[in-house]
């Protein structure tokens, strides 16, 4: 809700563009750079209410960046937030990897998308707050976060409790779901190497779809001379069909095997890329091949949590936190490089630049 809000921001502190970018930068290392080291925390304990406090935290955080006074007290605000958010995910995903049984993939699915739908809906009714009652009007979000930190913290403890026997004693909870024997099998070296290439990959990915998230409009505004409306409208339907195909690479996954359809997502978005880019961009053909290659992009997400989870099964938070924040924040530092490229050759030379990642 930070970053749509950009532009209150920038009137109410009087900000010029550079300053203006710092809260991105914030928010961005705050909120996904810092995962790791919250995972590594998180890993040392089992009590999952830390995702609750964590949820309140972000909550506080962000509600409060509309009564700021001041500008370092904005920012201020910002880092609890992303600190907050940092806290909630390394842990969630976690229990969602433990929990989840042999569809690991496609629970880690339902998790992202309803990540999801929490983007596309903050930014929605925090515009409308602002809009409504100026920009104090953010704090009409903190009883969203209330409620349901206060949720999580009263069912959580419930839905990992170890179980009772038929006397009423505690029982040993059922083991966390262990990784494919041909993983299990690898040396502690070669399980990181496959780590590596694995933040990688996640990095490459969001490489592509945050460049493609960012040039895609100005690509159909400047270069294909449509409309900011229309732009937006082919942007806005790929995000969505986004948060579908991450469910479907999920089931997939579970059914066919992570790294295959993992192989399958990266080979399939050059073509689309490079199809879209030969082909009048606001014909129909096109604009399902950009579609179909943003699909690709986010169908293996959830792919790539699970098996940083099960290549580092003693420490799932912190692999977690590895996926989800370090690379994708990371593969987000890229995307002015893109520009740059879009400065120098146009932006349709930057997103072949885009469509030649993969390989």
């Amino acid at each position: 809700m930070v970053l749509p809000l950009l532009p209150f921001w920038q009137v109410k502190f009087g900000l010029s563009y550079g300053v203006a970018g710092l809260i991105a930068a914030i928010s961005s290392l705050t909120g996904s750079v810092a995962q790791p080291i919250v995972g590594i925390v998180t890993d040392r304990g089992r009590d999952p209410r830390w995702v609750a406090l964590s949820t309140l935290i972000a909550a506080v955080g962000i509600s409060m960046i509309g009564i700021a006074p001041t500008y370092p007290i904005f920012l201020a605000c910002v880092v609890l937030g992303g600190l907050g958010t940092s806290g909630f995910h390394p842990q969630g995903y976690k229990i969602v990897g433990s929990y989840s049984g042999a569809k690991q993939a496609l629970a880690t699915s339902w998790f992202l998308v309803g990540g999801n739908v929490g983007v596309a809906m903050g930014p929605l009714l925090g515009t409308f707050f602002v809009v409504t009652y100026g920009t104090a009007g953010t704090l009409g979000m903190l009883p969203f976060g209330i409620v349901i930190a206060g949720a999580l913290w009263y069912a959580l403890p419930k839905w990992t409790a170890m179980p009772v026997d038929e006397f009423g004693v505690k029982t040993e909870p059922a083991p966390p779901t262990p990784p494919p024997a041909e993983i299990a099998v690898l040396s502690r070296t070669r399980r990181f190497i496959a780590l590596g290439f694995l933040i990688a990959v996640v990095a490459v990915r969001s490489t592509i779809s945050s460049s493609l998230n960012s040039y895609i409009p100005l690509y159909f505004v400047r270069d294909a001379h449509e409309s900011e409306a229309f732009a937006s409208q082919v942007l806005s339907i790929m995000l969505l069909i986004g948060a579908g195909a991450t469910l479907l690479g999920g089931f997939l996954a579970d059914r066919f095997g992570r790294l295959q359809v993992l192989a399958a997502t990266l080979a399939g978005i050059p073509p689309c890329l490079i199809g879209f880019l030969l082909l009048p961009a606001a014909s129909p053909v096109a604009i399902a091949l950009l579609w179909a290659a943003g699909a690709l992009v986010t169908a293996g997400f959830s792919i790539t949590v699970v098996l940083a989870q099960e290549l580092w099964f003693e420490r799932r938070a912190l692999a977690s936190g590895l996926i989800v924040g370090f690379a994708f924040g990371a593969g987000g530092l890229f995307v002015p490089a893109v520009g740059s490229v879009a400065d120098a050759l146009g932006l349709k030379a930057a997103i072949y630049v885009l469509a030649g990642l993969p390989v």
